[in-house]
Formats: structure tokens, sequence, C-alpha cells
């Protein structure tokens, strides 16, 4: 197995390397890297959809209606009977309702958003079962010698070529995999699929998702090898990521259809559902959008 180029997504990163920035294939190194920032920004949107449920309409309403219930259980037979001065003298009935709504919030909290958990068990599944992601199957993929030239290697070595990494400080940032979807692929239309993506926190508006998005387009051409007249490019997306939908949106990609996570009446209640959002690129009219691109640098300083 190649010496994984470990990354701790919790600390910073060197800054004691060479702060030279630059995008390179999947190797057998990178391995661990590409995995970790891609279950990371999985994770992530578990942070995401849980904060569209605390912070909705619906859930405001049961927790303030628990709160004017209980507090007028508690408090309203005083005020009836005594008036503000009653219920003045009895202060020790707030600290309850207190309690009660802190309790009462978390235990709801809790009840709702373990609708989510499914977003965690798809990560952990993930560490084990990537091959639909990166093409290959990443454990295989980090035992790989890159000096062996039998022909297995060398056909599993080429399925780094569909992911792309960005590397910082001689640490691995950002990642983003394409994968080719052959049965929805025809003789006039080459499909291909964003599968996986990952980006550091600290460098997330940096623009290095948008360079990758670039990146996915440029490679979805290359393999097209000019066979058909259009390339569509897709993407499946959260819908409580709005960031990464409206990076998208700058790109041209358009919204095509949704589904629901295990039919959760839970996540449907609150508008948590996948959506996929696809670019449909002619042929002829890519190859100027490539040399446009090429043309400038990213915010990442890599040629794209």
């Amino acid at each position: 197995m190649a010496i994984q180029k470990e990354v701790q997504l919790d600390q910073p990163i060197d800054h004691t390397a060479p702060p030279t920035i630059y995008g390179t294939k999947l190797i057998p190194s990178y391995s661990n890297a590409a995995l970790n920032l891609t279950v990371d920004f999985i994770r992530q949107k578990q942070s995401q959809a849980n904060q569209q449920i605390i912070r909705h309409p619906y859930t405001i309403l049961v927790v303030l209606s628990g709160i004017l219930s209980f507090g007028y259980y508690k408090l309203g037979w005083m005020y009836f009977v005594g008036g503000w001065r009653m219920v003045k003298a009895n202060k020790d009935e707030l600290i309850t309702i207190l309690v009660f709504v802190a309790m009462f919030s978390s235990l709801l909290f809790t009840i709702l958003t373990k609708s989510t958990d499914f977003i965690k068990e798809t990560s952990e599944k993930i560490v084990d079962e990537n091959k639909e992601i990166f093409g290959v199957d990443l454990k295989e993929f980090a035992s790989l010698n890159i000096n062996k030239n039998d022909k297995k290697t060398k056909e599993l070595l080429s399925k780094g070529e569909n992911t792309q990494i960005i590397v910082y400080r001689e640490t691995p940032i950002a990642v983003l995999s394409l994968v080719t979807k052959p049965e929805l692929s025809n003789d006039e239309k080459f499909v291909t699929k964003i599968t996986g993506c990952g980006v550091r926190k600290v460098y997330y508006k940096s623009g290095i998702l948008e360079d990758l998005i670039d990146w996915a387009i440029i490679r979805s051409n290359t393999l097209n090898k000019n066979k058909a007249s259009k390339i569509i490019v897709l993407i499946d997306v959260m819908s409580t990521d709005y960031d990464l939908k409206k990076k998208l949106k700058l790109k041209q990609f358009k919204f095509l259809e949704k589904s629901y996570y295990n039919d959760s009446k839970i996540l449907k209640i609150f508008g948590i559902n996948n959506e996929v959002w696809g670019l449909n690129l002619n042929v002829t009219k890519l190859d100027n959008e490539i040399e446009t691109i090429k043309s400038s640098e990213g915010s990442t300083g890599v040629k794209k």
C-alpha cells in the first residue's frame, strides 16, 4: 500500500511547507485524503439539514405552542385569581417554565433531527463502498504500485484521471470526482456525473469548488472524445445546500428533478430532498468555452 498523505481536517495545514498550489489527478498516496474530504463534505450536509429543521416555521410554532400551553398551565390561573402581583410572587414557577422550555425544545429537536441520520450512515458506508463515487475501490487503488507496468495496474491507475485534487502547501484541500453514465448515454448525448466533492471549510469560499466544476466540464469533453453532439453533466444536491446551488447556477447548471430520501414524512414536511442539477452543453459551443476557461487562471492559481 502506498504511503498515504494524511489529512487532519480538524488541524491547520503545515504553514512551513512551500506556499504552492496545484491540481493533480488521484494517485494511490492521495486515496485516504480524497476519501476523507468527500466524507466530511457529506457530513456537513447533515448539519445544514438540521439547521433547516430547527429554524423552520413549523418547529418554531410547535415550540411556542408548547411554551404558551405550559406557561398558561402553571401561571394562567394565578393571573386570573390575583393578577400580575400573584404571578410575581411565584417566581419559582418561572424557573420551572424555563426548565420545561429547555427540555421540551431539546427533546423535540432530537426527535426531528433523527430523520437526518441517514446522511451520517451514508458517509460511513462510503468508507467501505466507494467505487460508485471514484470509479474504483479506493482500498484497491491505494495498494497499487505506480511503477508497475502490467495491464491491470495501468487500467486501475487510469481511473484516477477522473478525480481532481487541489493541493496547497503539499496538503490536499479539495477534491472532485466524475464518472461516466453509459446507461444514460447514447449516440447523441454523453452523460457524466459529479459523484463526490469536498473542500476544507476554510477554503470553501475561495473559489476552489468553482474551479473544480470547470475541470469536470472539461474532463467530460475529453471523455466524450467528440463522439456525441451533446454533453450533459449531472450532480446530486441536497435541497438545503443553498450555497452549492448558487455556485451551480453561476456555472449555468439547471434544476432538473427532485426525489425524497427514504420516503421520510418528516423530511418532506421540512422541504428536505435530493435535487438533480444538470448542465447541457453543445460540443461545438463547449470547445469555444473551454478555450476561454483555459486562457485564465482560477482562484486556485491552477491553469484549467
